[in-house]
């Protein structure tokens, strides 16, 4: 089995395995299988990154088409690369520590599944903002990050500060979003493409750039 086919297998077993607890979110112990799988997720995700490094491997992607225009094709693209492979155990670690302080801060806390539900989905939008290998998956990524920013920042909407906060995101990613989509148009009208690859290879564009750093910086904000 190549190297490139493993990692792609490895990180679809991955999600599955943080889907899974989604299947049946009104089971009384929903939050730990939540736990449960994030942490299976976890160390199964170690699997392709020790590969990688072992074989000094740098990139692996893959195209699947979504919907066919007459003028253009959109493509679901997945890129795994040395980025990607670092940053999915590390998400996975962070969530699973998350998991486990909410399971005791929230024990008392009546609607601990679907806190644990908006974080199951915040962690797969995270998994497909990181693992696109095109603007159209990006973005599928970005917007779910987005809302479930808002849904968990604003968790505890009764306390002002955290309704404030949960504004605050949504506004900043709305911003984000302008910028975003400015620079995808752009693309597709001049680029004729939206593939990572693509872009990091063109020249640079000031108005690419604008459009970029603003998303970018809306985004971190």
């Amino acid at each position: 089995m190549s190297l490139h086919l493993l990692a792609f297998l490895v990180t679809i077993l991955t999600i599955w395995t943080i889907s899974r607890p989604l299947t049946n979110t009104q089971s009384s112990s929903f939050h730990l299988d939540t736990k449960t799988s994030v942490m299976s997720a976890f160390f199964i995700s170690l699997i392709p990154l020790s590969t990688f490094i072992y074989r000094g491997q740098t990139s692996a992607s893959s195209d699947f088409k979504w919907l066919d225009l007459e003028i253009y094709s959109f493509t679901t693209s997945l890129q795994l690369d040395k980025y990607s492979l670092i940053f999915i155990p590390v998400a996975l670690l962070v969530t699973w520590s998350i998991l486990e302080f909410s399971i005791w801060y929230m024990q008392i806390d009546p609607n601990i599944n679907q806190f644990f539900k908006y974080l199951l989905i915040f962690l797969l939008a995270m998994i497909t903002l990181v693992c696109a290998g095109n603007l159209f998956l990006l973005f599928i990524g970005w917007e779910g990050v987005g809302i479930m920013s808002f849904l968990l920042i604003g968790w505890y909407h009764t306390r002002s500060d955290a309704a404030t906060a949960a504004l605050q995101a949504v506004l900043y990613n709305r911003a984000g979003d302008i910028g975003f989509l400015f620079a995808f148009c752009w693309l597709m009208k001049n680029a004729q493409s939206i593939h990572l690859l693509t872009i990091l290879s063109m020249p640079p564009s000031t108005i690419l750039l604008m459009g970029f750093i603003t998303a970018a910086a809306s985004k971190s904000a």
